[in-house]
């Protein structure tokens, strides 16, 4: 990483260039996460009026982003030209003479936004501005009274808190001896327990500044919490362009004399002067407003998107084909291989306060790639709203650690099929005081096999339960229990198979002689030639797979092998309904719920539907219905009803939530 030497030495500025060059990791190796959800965000059915801002109880920071086509990447011709304007603004003709160095430098950093296309963007909501400290702090402080291990950012700490910081210093030297980065290291080893505030280091209120030190985990982590999730590319090129075709921010649509870059885009930018060249408070540069109002898009921090994975922005072919026409060019030349692309990065947009040293950042397609756990005194993140609810909640959760054990190869979450309900508190300022949510989304298919037949499928759901989806929910549940969380969905049919109960049959039997002999003589009987067998093998075999002991089964009820529950996770299953199995993040079951009358079965595909009511007690009951492929790749559907009943009062007029439309 480049150290900014104009910084508090434990500060990284976060360089475009510096990240596609080899780099050291800013924090310990992660665990990889057991999942991450690779589905993009899905359209949205309708239009909403740009106008239409804090309508339907969402946040009033929210702006409409109008659904329709974008611009995205750079032809090979407009690429070069805007490098050359980087390296000599006053003289573009002679970058390839003069400044080789600094211009070859911008080609090599900047590469990845080759290639031009249309790309259809739905209709969303976009934050109008990136996230605050304030409001990241309120997360922070919740989470933390709820005894949830999380960092406050780092600058929030070391500034903040001085004194605290100072205190350690000894600590932080014993245990990051002589490292340049030594307190950012301690801090992201030990941040979950160091304190913060949210003041800068003269003592002045940084609530209204944009947030940084917060990694692209970290960010999706708050997102999921506000029932909203990052961006993706195309979406925030999007809220930076709208309609037009222009490449550099602040030029006028239709204007191409405008669309070239001067250091007056530094001085619009607020970002020419050395007093400038700090992080301000939101909105306060005009000329980094896009076109449907959005504010601090341009030159304020580096904005985090939602996509996993730095690749070619159309895809490997249409890099390769723009890769060849940018060879035949003198400059274009000056690159000798392509980028690097990597799965495990991320990317960032807009370019940031510190982006005045290198102006290519701040073309409206530049793209920052760095790791999921990395964090910077220039980056920061903005949040994205679907119009559909519960949507955005379930997509961010599933970006962070997802249990997939019960998931076969090529099995995931279908989030086009998601549905949910959600509602917001909103605080005298707009920014949620509270957020209740549940979401569901069902998986792409049941079953790999050809000819897959339902009917065996629920047979086998007594020793395998079948996958049927994911939920995810912020209340918890009741009749049974389970707490709030995000959990795979598994069904499991009533009854027991026939094994079971000839091996119970078989057990029974078999310990109530052992128990007349026992009871008969002084010292408990030897047996003469091992436990008896069925003729499938070992009763306990059988039995112990289903969690059931000898208690269960010397039991006066169990002698005609008929048993009331199975185990699984050392939780009773009762066979006498079908039921969902609550599969957790621990990789256990943690609740049942019980299933309605209406098996699955095979149908016509349907529109996933969502009804929330309320039960005899005025709890919140929710009835999803939806449809999933039988097969992979094939078009039979399968009908299933999921009701749920959660530990929170029913909506009312006064307090409703929203509904899919």
């Amino acid at each position: 990483m480049q150290l900014n030497s104009l910084r508090a030495p434990v500060f990284l500025s976060l360089s475009l260039g510096s990240l596609l060059l080899p780099a050291a990791a800013q924090a310990p190796k992660p665990t990889p996460a057991a999942a991450t959800a690779a589905t993009p965000p899905a359209p949205a059915a309708a239009t909403k009026p740009a106008d239409d801002v804090g309508a339907e109880g969402l946040p009033s920071f929210l702006l409409m982003v109008p659904g329709g086509s974008v611009e995205m990447g750079l032809s090979p011709d407009a690429f070069v030209a805007a490098a050359c304007q980087a390296a000599s603004p006053d003289k573009p003709q002679n970058a390839l003479k003069v400044f080789t160095k600094q211009l070859t430098d911008g080609l090599v950093r900047s590469v990845s936004m080759l290639g031009r296309r249309k790309v259809d963007v739905a209709p969303f909501y976009l934050a109008k501005w990136p996230v605050k400290n304030k409001e990241y702090w309120a997360y922070v402080t919740a989470k933390r009274a709820a005894k949830a291990k999380i960092r406050a950012p780092f600058h929030t700490w070391r500034f903040g808190c001085k004194d605290d910081y100072e205190a350690k210093l000894p600590d932080i030297n014993k245990e990051f001896p002589k490292t340049e980065n030594a307190p950012l290291q301690y801090w992201e080893r030990h941040g979950a327990d160091l304190p913060g505030k949210l003041i800068d280091d003269k003592g002045k209120p940084i609530d209204d500044l944009p947030v940084t030190f917060v990694s692209w985990r970290d960010a999706n982590e708050f997102a999921g919490w506000l029932g909203m999730r990052l961006p993706s590319e195309a979406e925030m090129t999007r809220a930076m362009r709208g309609d037009g075709t222009h490449t550099w921010p602040t030029a006028v649509p239709g204007d191409a004399a405008t669309d070239v870059y001067t250091v007056e885009l530094l001085k619009k930018l607020q970002m020419f002067n050395s007093r400038d060249q700090v992080l301000k408070p939101v909105g306060t540069v005009q000329a980094a407003v896009g076109p449907f109002g959005h504010v601090d898009l341009f030159g304020q921090v580096w904005q985090l998107v939602g996509d996993l994975g730095y690749r070619p922005i159309h895809g490997a072919e249409v890099f390769a084909d723009e890769w060849k026409k940018l060879q035949k060019d003198k400059v274009g030349a000056l690159l000798k291989s392509p980028p690097s692309w990597r799965d495990d990065r991320v990317v960032a947009k807009g370019g940031s306060y510190l982006s005045f040293s290198e102006p290519i950042q701040l073309l409206i397609d530049a793209r920052a790639p760095m790791l999921t756990i990395e964090v910077f005194e220039s980056l920061g993140f903005r949040l994205a709203k679907s119009l559909k609810p519960g949507y955005d909640m379930l997509f961010s959760l599933l970006r962070g650690s997802y249990n997939r054990n019960p998931f076969a190869d090529q099995q995931e979450v279908d989030l086009a099929a998601q549905i949910g309900a959600e509602r917001y508190e909103l605080a005298a300022d707009g920014f949620p005081s509270d957020y209740q949510a549940i979401s569901f989304a069902p998986v792409n298919w049941l079953s790999k096999e050809k000819n897959a037949d339902l009917a065996k499928l629920l047979d086998r759901s007594h020793t395998s339960p079948l996958l049927i989806g994911t939920l995810a929910t912020t209340s918890a549940l009741l009749e049974p229990k389970a707490p709030a969380g995000l959990y795979s969905v598994l069904y499991r049919k009533e009854g027991v198979p026939k094994e079971l109960v000839d091996a119970i049959k078989l057990g029974h039997k078999e310990l109530k002689q052992k128990a007349k002999e026992d009871k008969a003589k002084d010292e408990p009987a030897e047996e003469e030639a091992g436990p008896k067998k069925d003729k499938k093998g070992n009763w306990r075999d059988i039995t112990s797979r289903f969690g059931l002991t000898e208690e269960d089964i010397a039991a006066k009820d169990a002698a005609d092998g008929n048993i009331k529950f199975v185990r699984i996770d050392g939780i009773e299953i009762p066979i006498k309904d079908a039921c969902f199995l609550l599969h957790s993040n621990d990789g256990k079951v943690a609740g049942i719920v019980t299933a309605p009358n209406a098996k699955p079965a095979v149908g016509a595909a349907l529109a996933g539907t969502i009804a929330l009511g309320a039960d005899a007690k005025g709890k919140a009951a929710a009835k999803l219905h939806f449809s999933l492929p039988l097969q992979q790749g094939g078009k039979k559907m399968v009908e299933v009803q999921l009701h749920l009943l959660l530990d929170r009062d029913a909506p009312a007029a006064d307090k409703p939530w929203r509904l899919p439309k």
